[in-house]
């Protein structure tokens, strides 16, 4: 018998209503977005140079186009054409080269022309408006994760749940008989969600139509304002424009904000997630456009993700391994429940130059050191460095030859300033330039890592320590004093990231472990977690497990499994080789410095002829009661 209109109720619960305010990933309520910038390094240099909006312009770097704005795009101007190629399709195209590091400098500049031999590629200026963009969206909500140079992901849970009972009162009132597992009663008849302007997607046929609304809409409608909100934000506050999609999850969220661009938002209904899944090929998933996007096409005959929907999951599991299986099962239905991370501090810092032509002196190589130091000390300072809030343990100087053959060398660092950093890096590279496989030298790095927090106000052993006058004091009660330790939000498991099912595609990353959504947008060129930039794009096709998305070609890297922009391949795969080295480096030190096993240790031990064996008092024969192999015995004095 069908329930009366008047005592119809929502058929979400009053629980996840409250799941909302503790940003749970599984109240059917949640709503995330994915805000995205558009075109983002050319939207700098527009703003820089006080360009016109209608201006047709691309950001060089070398020969290569990294940045087009959406004006340029009207003439197919696309990324990864070279400069010349570009002004044959647009002759009014206004080209701007990114900032550069030039051997002997102190600083990056613009400079005109720039030679890739002598200069070194640099973000600073799109990594300055960057931080100034993740401002106004943490000022705006309390969970923010940055996934890129240009993009982040909110989780706007807690925000949509105080707006709504605030125009909804009926909401705040407790549920029937305190039981949270209660039906919450329908929104008002009537009801008209303005949307904020969003371009909203087709309903799922099966999904009863326009049908009554319920509170899964309307959170997506407070959603949509907020975010329409941020956005005005950010035009208003610093010119920029940018995207957004509005979603139940990270996964919805991030391909919304890619439908309608630029300056747009998408709004990804509940009822809208699976007709607009179904018009993607599931190899335009993320994680799913690589290898394993390979296999699953091959196993199915199928890269139609509505194709692969009929599929069980017994059948996946029987092609894929269980944990595999049951994460592609669920993210082809849209079935995302990675967290919003708000962390933000990076783990390491690195500065690297391939070298084209190669550099034969230990001179060339300590000017090229210089300016690491210097690109890495004005990101310290940035993050807080300098300043005692964090500091590096390690330094790691990185070369390879122009024969391949190669070494990494590692040591702790003791004192964080400039001239003290210098003279460590050119102390690691003297003990390099000795080995007569370095030169001619094709590849040059230098990276600071396990970076950990500082207590403020702490002080070193001898702050603990009183003498003199300071001793007579030590018993005088002292007021408690707060000292307060920033520490860095606990990171996520890679595999907790990407749903809690897919766990063996991704291999570990060092120190450097990037988050599955860290990889860089439609839009950005730089590494993820260090945003660093590729200083020789390669001009080879891409290599046959590459994929593409749009017009920006991607390399899949064999021994990570993350997909990449084709520019950065080879200084990944610089960084894998520094890592390797490194790892190689301190295996070779820890063997040298592992404490001999003296050979009485494997001598079965004499039987006692005393009668206490656990060394109280003396009397035994020598060795009896002592030490057990492993402990040793300490001296404390009479």
């Amino acid at each position: 018998m069908e329930e009366p209109i008047s005592e119809r109720r929502s058929k979400y619960t009053y629980r996840h209503l409250n799941q909302l305010l503790k940003y749970s990933v599984d109240t059917p309520l949640r709503v995330t977005a994915h805000i995205d910038l558009d075109a983002f390094y050319a939207q700098c240099e527009m703003k820089r140079l006080g360009t016109d909006e209608n201006t047709p312009l691309a950001v060089q770097q070398w020969q290569s186009l990294i940045a087009v704005n959406y004006p340029a795009r009207v003439f197919n101007v696309s990324r990864h054409l070279s400069a010349v190629d570009a002004l044959k399709l647009c002759p009014q195209l206004r080209l701007v080269h990114v900032a550069t590091w030039r051997a002997g400098d102190e600083h990056w500049d613009y400079h005109e022309n720039p030679d890739i031999a002598t200069s070194k590629a640099c973000l600073d200026p799109y990594r300055n408006e960057s931080k100034k963009i993740m401002s106004i969206f943490r000022a705006a909500c309390p969970r923010v994760e940055k996934a890129s140079i240009d993009e982040s992901f909110l989780d706007l849970s807690a925000m949509v749940h105080e707006r709504l009972l605030k125009r909804f009162p009926v909401l705040a009132l407790p549920p029937p008989d305190n039981d949270p597992s209660e039906n919450l009663p329908l929104p008002p008849e009537g009801l008209e969600i303005k949307w904020a302007g969003s371009h909203l997607l087709e309903l799922a046929e099966d999904s009863g139509g326009c049908g009554l609304l319920d509170w899964d809409d309307v959170g997506m409608g407070v959603a949509a304002e907020i975010v329409e909100e941020v956005r005005g934000s950010v035009r208003k506050e610093l010119g920029y424009t940018c995207s957004a999609g509005i979603a139940q999850n990270k996964l919805l969220a991030k391909l919304g904000s890619g439908y309608k661009k630029p300056g747009q938002q998408t709004v990804v209904r509940v009822r809208a997630a699976q007709r607009f899944l179904n018009s993607f090929k599931f190899t335009k998933l993320r994680n799913l456009g690589g290898k394993l996007g390979e296999r699953i096409s091959e196993e199915f005959g199928t890269e139609e993700l509505s194709t692969l929907l009929d599929t069980p999951l017994q059948e996946l599991q029987l092609k894929l391994d269980a944990d595999t299986a049951a994460w592609v099962y669920n993210v082809i239905r849209g079935i995302d429940r990675s967290e919003v991370n708000p962390r933000t501090l990076l783990k390491s810092m690195l500065s690297a130059k391939s070298f084209r032509p190669y550099i034969t002196t230990a001179d060339a190589a300590s000017k090229w050191l210089t300016i690491f130091i210097s690109d890495i000390y004005s990101r310290m300072e940035e993050e807080g460095v300098v300043e005692g809030k964090r500091r590096p343990k390690t330094m790691t100087l990185s070369y390879r030859s122009s024969r391949g053959a190669g070494k990494g060398r590692s040591v702790p660092i003791r004192e964080i300033t400039k001239p003290a950093l210098t003279a460590l890096a050119q102390n690691l590279l003297k003990s390099v330039v000795d080995d007569a496989r370095a030169w001619p030298c094709a590849m040059l790095s230098l990276a600071i890592s396990r970076f950990e927090e500082r207590e403020i106000g702490s002080v070193g052993i001898r702050g603990f320590l009183v003498s003199g006058e300071a001793a007579k004091d030590q018993n005088t009660p002292k007021p408690e004093s707060s000292s307060t330790i920033e520490r860095e939000p606990k990171r996520r498991k890679v595999d907790e990231d990407i749903g809690r099912f897919f766990t063996k595609e991704l291999a570990a990353y060092g120190d450097e472990t990037p988050n599955p959504e860290d990889l860089l947008s439609d839009d950005a060129t730089a590494d993820p977690e260090t945003e660093e930039v590729f200083d020789n794009p390669p001009s080879s096709p891409p290599p046959p497990f590459s994929t593409a998305t749009g017009d920006r070609p991607m390399f899949l890297c064999d021994r990570c499994k993350i997909s990449l922009p084709l520019e950065d391949q080879e200084e990944h795969q610089d960084w894998h080789f520094a890592k390797d080295l490194e790892q190689e480096d301190r295996a070779e030190v820890m063997k040298r410095t592992a404490p001999p096993v003296p050979p009485s240790s494997f001598k079965k031990p004499k039987k006692s002829s005393g009668s206490g064996g656990g060394g109280g008092g003396g009397g035994g024969k020598k060795g009896a009661g002592g030490p057990e192999k492993g402990q040793r015995k300490l001296f404390f004095g009479k």
